[in-house]
């Protein structure tokens, strides 16, 4: 059956009114005088929390560089900046590798517990503001929890499954990897010997093939679902997606490794399912997850396994690069989640490669757009903070408050980028730049649109559309022909005059915007030269910039 359909969602509610499902907070059932959920109960519970609606899902790496001596001072630093918003959940990291610097485990390691010696004034900040609310009876994690309860937000635990930034870190070394150099995948002086888009730079990855290694992680997730009164727990496998030592090479791991991860898996969701029926309410399982379910086993990540065996309750696809064109991948997500009845929401952190995108709303508008038109549940935001109110938070969330906003709508190069060793074997993009053109030769990019841009223009707007191509190796006497899909543009020349010798150009290329259809869009690009023996050109960047303005008045004079 569908779960997303209005007349299942009435059912569940039924069924949850039946068996008595309980609000947002609280600790165990027995204490509190609620009676027990058994196993079918808790099955049906789990599945209307994890279709509950979720606009935006926040994730905090709760990393903070701000003083935070106090609840209130933690909250100041970028949580309250969300509530209010479409901000719907909290995901809230406390740290990785096995320690932590926004909880007080019980299973792994505080922050200056054993390491004491960093000059990075914000690590300082992080243990002082970790001692003076253990003082107070309380910690960041408990702080964001009882917040969001209050404010009828989720928050989930969110832990990264492997963080080898101590690579360069030391402050954040946890004591199991200094003192058992046989669970890591490396050692020091690779840190030198290696450039960082090298797997084997990150020398302090954990190594998920040690049982060790497994049962330490399956612990602290114990831990925490015991001491808090989290609404889920995420399994963050994106950040930083690099588990057995074949990818060190850039090799897919073996099958004995993904039989591994996927055990390590049912153990979590054993905890949790154990936990849930000890306080009587769910705790959801939620996985982040590559854009593709090959990318995923080539890490040792059969999600495919998670859906069927009802290990995982929400889904988080995307990735670190490659931001603005995800849509053929993201739909494939979307559609196998749905399969399962569980629910897909899109990763979207700062856009890559370009740093024009990056700091341009226009982009951030039309990134989320994608993902909304190609079925995602929600969109999930990382590496974004808010230390000022920011209006993001406020409009990606929904479809109906990005329609009308000026966008830009790309297709990514990420090899404009230096891309972290410990990505690349997750890199999904079957679209991305650049493009090479031949002379005389055309080819062919395709720019996905989330939306109709002439419907969604505003009452008294009008929309416009600018194709923009960046090409490289272009000179004086050169030309480009243009289509979009099928129809020929009218290109007028480069932004800047071409030289002498092989250079850059800008094309800012005005296009009807009633040919720009929701979905994929057709851009075919011919280069043309009267030169001899001429090296092929370059398309390494392509957009669309949508503009929406005021409509003039019948019989307005022009200016």
């Amino acid at each position: 059956m569908d779960l997303r359909t209005p007349l299942t969602h009435a059912v569940l509610m039924a069924l949850a009114c039946a068996i008595c499902l309980f609000p947002t907070g609280g600790a165990a059932a027995a204490e509190e005088g609620r009676p027990a959920l058994d196993k079918t109960d808790l099955k049906t519970a789990r599945k209307l929390a994890a279709h509950r609606p979720r606009r935006i899902v926040y994730n905090d790496d709760g990393c903070h560089g701000e003083p935070r001596n106090t609840p209130e001072e933690l909250l100041a630093c970028r949580v309250r900046q969300v509530t209010g918003t479409q901000v719907d959940t909290i995901c809230y990291c406390t740290g990785g590798g096995g320690l932590f610097w926004a909880h007080q485990p019980k299973v792994g390691e505080v922050l200056g517990e054993f390491v004491q010696e960093s000059d990075e004034l914000y690590v300082k900040q992080m243990r002082d503001g970790l001692v003076a609310m253990k003082k107070l009876g309380t910690d960041p994690l408990a702080v964001v929890v009882e917040h969001g309860h209050k404010h009828n937000m989720e928050v989930f635990w969110s832990y990264r499954m492997n963080n080898p930034e101590c690579s360069f870190a030391p402050w954040s070394l946890s004591q199991q990897k200094r003192q058992h150099p046989e669970y890591i995948m490396g050692v020091k002086e690779d840190w030198g010997k290696y450039p960082v888009t090298d797997p084997k730079a990150w020398w302090t990855l954990s190594d998920y093939e040690k049982p060790e290694v497994r049962d330490y992680i399956v612990r602290i997730f114990e831990d925490v679902c015991q001491r808090y009164d989290v609404d889920g727990i995420e399994l963050d496998f994106i950040r930083h997606p690099l588990f057995f030592r074949p990818n060190l090479e850039g090799k897919p791991v073996e099958p004995r490794h993904v039989a591994m991860m996927t055990d390590m898996v049912r153990r979590i969701r054993a905890v949790s399912e154990r936990e849930s029926l000890r306080r009587g309410r769910p705790i959801l399982v939620t996985v982040r997850v590559p854009l593709s379910v090959q990318s995923g086993m080539d890490i040792g990540l059969d999600v495919r396994a998670y859906l069927e065996e009802d290990l995982v309750d929400i889904l988080i696809a995307g990735q670190d690069y490659i931001q603005m064109a995800v849509a053929s991948s993201l739909g494939d997500m979307v559609d196998l989640g749905h399969k399962y009845q569980v629910p897909v929401y899109a990763l979207l952190v700062p856009p890559k490669p370009y740093d024009r995108y990056r700091y341009d709303n226009r982009a951030w508008w039309a990134a989320a757009m994608n993902r909304w038109h190609w079925g995602a549940d929600g969109i999930y935001l990382f590496n974004l903070f808010p230390t000022e109110p920011d209006e993001r938070f406020s409009q990606l969330g929904s479809v109906e408050s990005l329609k009308g906003r000026d966008k830009i709508y790309a297709i990514d190069n990420p090899a404009r980028e230096d891309v972290l060793g410990t990505f690349k074997m997750v890199m999904v993009g079957p679209d991305r730049l650049p493009i090479s053109i031949a002379a005389g030769q055309e080819a062919a990019a395709r720019l996905p649109v989330g939306e109709d841009i002439v419907a969604n223009a505003p009452a008294g707007k009008t929309v416009s559309a600018m194709l923009r191509l960046h090409l490289v190796g272009m000179v004086q006497g050169d030309t480009i022909r243009v289509k979009f899909n099928g129809q020929p543009l009218t290109v007028t020349g480069p932004v800047k005059p071409l030289a002498a010798e092989a250079a850059d150009a800008w094309f800012h290329i005005d296009t009807d915007p009633r040919l720009v259809k929701p979905g994929y869009n057709l851009i075919d690009v011919r280069f043309e030269t009267g030169r001899t023996a001429a090296a092929p050109v370059v398309v390494d960047a392509l957009d669309l910039v949508v503009s929406y303005t005021e409509r003039k008045a019948a019989g307005a004079a022009s200016p």
